[in-house]
Formats: C-alpha cells, structure tokens, sequence
C-alpha cells in the first residue's frame, strides 16, 4: 500500500496542474499560474518523498492571508455562479480567487502534516 503522502501528493499535483491550466484563460494568468504552479511543485516534491516544512509553511501563511485579504474586498457576497462559470461580477471572481488560495492552504497543511506523521512513525 502506498504512503498517503504520496497519494495525497498525485492528487494535488492533479488537481494543481488542472487549475494552472485553467488560470490560462484568466485575465491575470501571470499572477494565477505560479500561484498554483507553487502547490503543483509542492505536490510533486511529497510524491518524490521530499518534503519541505518551511517552503510549505510559507506558502500556507501567505495563501491563507491573501485569500482573507481578497475575501474581505467583497462589498457583497453573488456566490460563485451565475449562469455558467463565466465571471459576472467582481465579487464573483474574488470569492472564486480566494476559495482557490484557501484549497491550496488546506492542501499544503495536509501535505506538512503526513510528512510530519510520516517523520514520526
């Protein structure tokens, strides 16, 4: 059976590599592609075994923060959709930009934290 770190880093590195792909598209992929290009090299490193806690907790701290500070620039919560995916509204596109940072802060604690499990057992 494989470690679930290394499980969890094929999904990530999945799941990563489909929103930079998708970030394409965005009227800012210069600053959305790295972004999630972080958590895809992230994501790559767990699989590989090698694991650093504090380019992670970095990386934890600033996503996090910055998708409070995009939250906190909503004048009104419109949900994520629409009519589709297209964006209608600024609020739309921060709640969406912010949810993304915060999949990728759950995403780099669970990653810290198998590897933390797995330097324990």
């Amino acid at each position: 059976m494989k470690q679930p770190l290394f499980i969890a880093g094929i999904l990530f590195t999945v799941i990563f590599t489909l929103f930079s792909y998708w970030q394409l598209n965005d009227p800012d992929p210069i600053l959305w592609v790295p972004v999630y290009g972080s958590a895809v090299y992230v994501s790559i490193q767990a699989v590989r075994g090698k694991v650093n806690r504090e380019l992670i907790s970095i990386l934890f701290i600033l996503s996090l923060m910055a998708g409070i500070q995009l939250w906190s620039e909503m004048t009104a919560w419109e949900g994520f959709m629409t009519d589709g995916l297209a964006m209608k509204t600024i609020n739309q596109e921060l709640a969406r930009e912010a949810v993304g940072l915060w999949i990728c802060s759950f995403a780099l604690a669970l990653l810290y934290s198998l590897d933390k499990l797995k330097k324990h057992a």
